[in-house]
């Protein structure tokens, strides 16, 4: 069971999730520096995974390209925000290239190690390094599988699991 296996504890609570300073610095796929409160007025929906991941990540990403249809014209307020927890693998090519596969409104985000590390720890996400001989790639990473709806003024509002349906995650983002 190697991969991006479903995190065991699915307790977390919306308030151990916030970002108490609603601000956070990576790297974007471009290369630019990325502020989240530079995206104050705008929903968001951050995910953290990485691009080799051969399951949560692309079908969490593909679910979203359903959300985006639902959405229709409001899917233009909403921007997805891709924290990969393989910053030796993905770079920002590597980020942009793999976003753009869901045609939607998407940026992928790096940086260190510890950049990185910080933001999971701001979100009380958590990823393991897995390694394994089942993979050509040699490792692969457990992490968290929750999506953060983050509202315009930058507080984390819901957290969806990943059974929540396409509907309901556009129903919930309609009326943010």
């Amino acid at each position: 069971m190697a991969g991006c296996d479903n995190q065991k504890d699915k307790s977390l609570s919306i308030d151990q999730a916030l970002n108490p300073a609603r601000d956070f610095t990576l790297y974007d796929q471009d290369g630019k520096i990325f502020h989240l409160k530079d995206h104050r007025g705008q929903i968001v929906l951050l995910f953290f995974g990485y691009t080799s991941c051969p399951d949560v990540c692309p079908t969490t990403l593909s679910k979203l390209a359903r959300v985006y249809a639902l959405l229709g014209p409001m899917g233009q307020k909403l921007l997805t925000v891709f924290v990969t927890v393989d910053p030796a693998r993905d770079t920002p090519a590597k980020l942009k290239e793999y976003l753009g596969y869901f045609n939607i409104n998407a940026v992928g985000l790096t940086g260190t190690k510890q950049e990185i590390d910080k933001v999971v720890d701001a979100y009380k996400a958590t990823y393991v390094k897995v390694i394994t001989n089942s993979s050509a790639l040699g490792y692969m990473f457990d992490h968290t599988d929750y999506l953060y709806l983050i509202d315009a003024q930058g507080k984390t509002a819901h957290l969806f699991h990943p059974d929540d349906k396409a509907q309901d995650l556009a129903q919930l983002i309609k009326r943010s």
